[in-house]
């Protein structure tokens, strides 16, 4: 699995999964809000490390304190470059490309829950 260190070049793609010991943090958001809805327990760490004059930004999301996945990108650009989901065992699923596929889950109005990615990555996290 590919993971991006401090050592590479400068003009690295950033399509790899970003290794955090080279970012600086630089926030958390609790209760993330998707589709301008916030999602009870997801939150998240954001961390930044500048590379050719720009902002890589990494996003490092959990749910009930359990990492769910990564989306990375640069900072100013309206959608991920790139996301991960975290394997229940440890490792990483990915990268994809794109922003993270994330589904809110609801009866009626209320959101109980969120789907995160599809086909046999999906898992389901109930609030």
């Amino acid at each position: 699995m590919p993971v991006a260190f401090a050592e590479t070049d400068p003009s690295e793609t950033i399509g790899e999964i970003p290794h955090l010991t080279d970012f600086s943090f630089h926030k958390t958001l609790p209760d993330i809000d998707f589709e301008a809805v916030p999602v009870t327990g997801l939150d998240a760490d954001f961390y930044r490390r500048p590379v050719a004059g720009r902002l890589l930004s990494v996003g490092v999301y959990r749910f009930a304190g359990a990492e769910t996945h990564r989306a990375w990108g640069w900072v100013g650009e309206a959608h991920c470059s790139w996301h991960a989901y975290r394997d229940p065992a440890g490792g990483f699923h990915g990268p994809f490309p794109g922003c993270p596929l994330l589904r809110l889950l609801r009866d009626g109005n209320r959101v109980v829950g969120f789907e995160l990615g599809s086909g046999s990555l999906a898992r389901e996290f109930l609030l």
